[in-house]
């Protein structure tokens, strides 16, 4: 039995005949109809529903009727229609039905709320929001309803009324303990850049990351961060570092920039990964293009070869010098290398000497370094200590909400 045939099924035979429809506790209908409507519903519960149909509408044509033989007119008509699966008619006599103040307040919210399903698929969004709004006035305050009227707002470009709906929902998900639907978030996230929220978008969008981690996600939260161009080589190469982490460093012309300037930085180990990351990706396919990344990957590898002897070396060196710079510097090495181990050594040492010139990046360094140890509290810490900059503590935000996603 389709939906509308069994509501339209169940409410009459539970709350308009209920055996009797003349029984003294209910109203009665009048005598000019009575035999008609016995007939009809008779007809229903043989399942006679073309009979039922017909004796109904004879009854319809009977004049002077009283409001209770109109109301149990229509209730027939939608009850047999229903049977029949023709949803067109039984949403017809329904919207007759829900009207009447005979209609039992049990049965009112659930016709209203198939109302508003139908009037949303029909995109009829106007009456969506209506009935939607009775249905939850009736009694129904169920999360679908709210949705439902949220989207109808939505389609209809209420943008504020929309988000204001949904953010209801989300909150009342969140204090439950619930994680708040990732389609409730989408529609606020959707009306925040129509209403130019970027408040209200900036922290949506991170909530679709901590619950919902998609790539899609993760290049909304850095789209602002990717159109800046002020940017330094150091902050440029935290910035790949996070896009390769959460899945959105696609080209190849990235990847080479990145190798490139963690070259420079005198991160070869890091580069070569890179590098090599691109080369397993199939990202390059001219013949030029394989061979100019083919020699910085093969540069890298000279280097890196000639650096991960000089290491241990060069962390002696570091713990003598005056400042922690070259500790965390001898750090990002290690890291570069796949040695987290002596990552963190080299950094929290770095850290702990002081005087750093970017105390941002070396906790910046630390955090990933923490990350990808598992240790995702100590690295959400680390992380929130990059406040000096603006531009890195806007990136550390981001690392952070990986860290917790």
């Amino acid at each position: 039995m389709s939906r509308v045939a069994l509501i339209a099924a169940l409410f009459l035979g539970g709350a308009v005949i209920a055996g009797n429809t003349w029984a003294d506790e209910q109203p009665q209908v009048s005598r000019g109809v009575a035999k008609l409507l016995k007939a009809a519903d008779e007809a229903r519960q043989a399942k006679n529903y073309g009979e039922c149909i017909a004796k109904a509408k004879e009854a319809d044509g009977v004049p002077s009727k009283s409001p209770y033989d109109i109301y149990v007119i229509n209730s027939l008509l939608m009850a047999a229609y229903g049977a029949q699966g023709n949803t067109a008619e039984t949403v017809n006599y329904m919207e007759r039905v829900v009207e009447s103040s005979y209609l039992p307040a049990a049965s009112k919210a659930q016709i209203l709320k198939y109302l508003m399903s139908y009037s949303y698929q029909q995109k009829s969004y106007d009456k969506a929001i209506q009935y939607g709004e009775r249905a939850r006035a009736a009694g129904d305050g169920s999360e679908d309803i709210a949705l439902t009227v949220a989207q109808a707002n939505y389609l209809l470009g209420k943008y504020r009324e929309a988000m204001t709906g949904m953010d209801a929902i989300v909150s009342h998900d969140e204090q439950a303990g619930r994680k708040p639907s990732e389609k409730g978030l989408n529609v606020i996230w959707s009306c925040a850049i129509k209403l130019k929220d970027d408040a209200t978008a900036s922290k949506t969008i991170e909530k679709l990351i901590l619950h919902y981690p998609k790539p899609d996600y993760w290049q909304n939260a850095m789209a602002s961060i990717l159109q800046d161009r002020s940017f330094d080589d150091r902050i440029q190469l935290m910035t790949y570092r996070l896009m390769n982490e959460v899945g959105i460093l696609k080209r190849g012309g990235d990847y080479r920039d990145m190798a490139q300037i963690a070259l420079d930085q005198g991160n070869p180990g890091e580069a070569q990964a890179v590098m090599e990351q691109a080369f397993a990706k199939n990202l390059y396919t001219e013949q030029r293009d394989k061979e100019s990344n083919q020699r910085l990957l093969e540069a890298a590898k000279k280097k890196a070869a000639e650096d991960r002897a000089s290491l241990p070396r060069d962390e002696k060196e570091a713990a003598a010098a005056p400042t922690g710079d070259a500790s965390v510097q001898v750090g990002g090495a290690y890291l570069g290398f796949g040695q987290t181990d002596k990552a963190l050594t080299a950094i929290n040492a770095g850290i702990a000497k002081g005087k750093l010139k970017y105390p941002d990046e070396a906790y910046m360094l630390l955090g990933i370094a923490q990350e990808r140890a598992k240790n995702h509290a100590e690295a959400i810490k680390a992380f929130n200590k990059a406040t000096t900059d603006p531009k890195y503590a806007r990136l550390a935000k981001l690392w952070a909400l990986e860290a917790r996603s």
